[in-house]
């Protein structure tokens, strides 16, 4: 399936559009960076979610040197920004690759060993030989 870049361009602008010095021309290159690492199996909604949670991470990195600062009576903070913007990285983060377990099968899972459910004994010998300890 053929994904619309500026579609998505327009979207991601429209999603950050109360960002402060995020332009047409970040969106822009956040977008291409999410086409191209996807194939053409990916859903507009996957490729959004991907560039969605770049932008917040660079975003982040942006306005990590923002800081406190008190002078008697008035008090500036804004130390917490970088630290909401990592949040909601995290959260689109995994979102992305909720998304992406649905549509790729992301169904990983270790199972138990039936045939040897001590693995590890607890006094550290299997009975056949010693364990090494350090």
């Amino acid at each position: 399936m053929a994904v619309d870049r500026q579609t998505l361009i327009d979207r991601l602008m429209r999603r950050f559009k109360g960002v402060p010095n995020f332009n047409e021309e970040d969106a822009e290159a956040i977008v291409d960076e999410a086409i191209e690492a996807h194939d053409d199996q990916a859903s507009a909604n996957l490729i959004l979610l991907y560039a969605q949670s770049q932008a917040a991470w660079q975003v982040a990195i942006s306005v990590a040197h923002y800081f406190r600062f008190s002078d008697g009576e008035e008090e500036v903070d804004k130390s917490m920004i970088a630290d909401n913007y990592r949040k909601l990285a995290k959260d689109l983060q995994n979102d992305y690759d909720r998304e992406q377990g649905k549509l790729y099968g992301g169904n990983f899972r270790i199972m138990k060993r039936i045939d040897r459910p001590y693995t590890t004994p607890p006094t550290g010998e299997s009975g056949r030989r010693l364990w090494r300890r350090y």
